[in-house]
């Protein structure tokens, strides 16, 4: 049934663009909050779950609103109807490509074998994960301008990609990976000393995580696994209604505080803040920039691989933000384009079918590991932190979810392998003896 009402949603949604793209967002903000409640009983995919919420949040009634409006976001001026119409099918493409990955998919994985769940009863020692919290806590404070410092400061010295991922990404993620390990190990012991280290946890990630000079991806990729964890399976409605609240509601707050209204900044509400402008800056790229030739890969490669130096960055030349073109429209260069539009330049209009086939078949996988019971390791943090990072990542990796992405499933690792270390094991069930003759 929900397949049928999705791929009936999706051609509804397509011929009320075709009409106007002001229509066609509006059904695909009636079929996502559909398809939510659809997906609201236990044991379905939380992989869907997140992604019909971040489909919800950004590419629904914002771009609805915006192009009604004639919102005009970086000066780029109003955009055409036809450019709005094509970024939207681009947007259905991809959401087909995710179903069609679904197709066929067998009943939800059973519950865990009782072995595995004697297993996660025994987790790591807390003074491991503690005291790697401790230590990446203190890294933080060995460049703290780039931790503690408003971003609205311009400082002297221009620090490079790679030292933000040593000095602030990476520990600031291993800060708070170990509080989402030391916060599980909490409410599996239930003992006074597991709650007290989880609240030292707790207050050290708040100090890391501070809304001064901390992007938001940081935050949703390292406390976001607790909420799935929590309520990935079995309050799967609250899970979707607290990431929506927080980015759609907190993520201007959090904006506005980090570049702070002493330097000027200007946010308006959702949906007219900056933050909900991917599909605005999608428009704008597909009526001013010259139809490329196909990058057969080296798009995706170019806007991913920002992880790097730029002297280092794959394909510079098949960066669609860096056109000419584009350059010259826009008044801000730190704009955001979601995968699904790079794919699109790569292999023409199969490209975000196929990025979100792929997409989607990567998850069915993570999907399995998702269970509140699985034992606390590194696999099971890493399959955490992926579902978490895809939030940002559909929304745009040019924004900087690379380094971040990279940096958690790094501290996920470390965090995951601590975890594993002296865990207590689990008692064998006493074999009956049999009766002797």
């Amino acid at each position: 049934m929900r397949t049928l009402v999705f791929w009936s949603g999706i051609v509804c949604a397509a011929l009320c663009g075709l009409i106007d793209p002001v229509w066609g967002y509006g059904v695909v903000f009636v079929l996502t909050v559909v398809q939510l409640s659809m997906l609201g009983t236990a044991g379905d995919s939380v992989f869907l779950l997140i992604h019909y919420t971040a489909v919800l949040i950004y590419f629904s009634l914002a771009p609805a609103m915006q192009i009604a409006t004639d919102t005009d976001f970086w000066e780029v001026g109003i955009v055409g109807q036809a450019a709005h119409t094509q970024a939207l099918m681009l947007v259905l493409l991809y959401m087909a490509g995710v179903e069609a990955a679904r197709l066929g998919l067998p009943e939800p994985p059973a519950a865990p074998r009782p072995a595995q769940r004697a297993l996660s009863a025994g987790v790591a020692h807390p003074f491991l994960l503690l005291a790697c919290l401790e230590v990446a806590f203190a890294m933080l404070f060995l460049r703290p301008d780039m931790n503690f410092t408003a971003r609205g400061v311009i400082s002297e010295e221009e620090a490079a990609p790679v030292q933000y991922i040593v000095y602030s990404t990476l520990p600031k993620l291993m800060v708070l990976l170990c509080c989402v390990a030391l916060a599980i190990h909490a409410t599996r012991q239930r003992t006074l000393w597991a709650w007290c280290v989880a609240g030292l946890a707790f207050a050290l990630a708040a100090i890391a995580a501070n809304p001064v000079n901390t992007a938001r991806q940081v935050i949703l990729i390292g406390l976001l696994p607790l909420l799935i964890h929590a309520l990935g399976r079995r309050h799967r409605w609250t899970l979707a209604a607290v990431i929506f609240g927080a980015i759609a509601g907190l993520g201007p707050v959090l904006n506005l505080i980090s570049r702070d209204a002493m330097w000027g900044a200007e946010l308006a509400s959702y949906p007219f803040s900056q933050d909900f402008d991917a599909m605005f800056v999608v428009a704008g790229i597909l009526e001013r920039a010259p139809s490329p030739d196909l990058g057969y890969g080296r798009y995706l490669l170019s806007a991913f691989s920002f992880i790097l130096p730029r002297e280092l960055k794959m394909f510079p030349g098949y960066d669609p933000l860096g056109w000419p073109a584009v350059l010259g429209n826009f008044s801000q260069s730190n704009l955001s384009l979601p995968p699904f539009t790079t794919a699109y330049f790569d292999f023409g209009l199969a490209g975000p079918a196929l990025l979100g086939f792929a997409v989607s078949a990567l998850f069915r996988l993570v999907d399995k590991a998702i269970d509140p019971q699985r034992t606390l390791t590194a696999g099971y943090l890493c399959a955490l932190v992926l579902l978490a990072a895809y939030v940002p990542f559909l929304r745009g990796p040019i924004l900087g979810w690379g380094p971040f992405a990279v940096s958690g499933l790094v501290a996920a690792v470390v965090a995951g392998s601590l975890a594993a270390w002296f865990r207590r094991p689990a008692p064998r069930p006493a074999r009956a003896s049999l009766p002797t003759a």
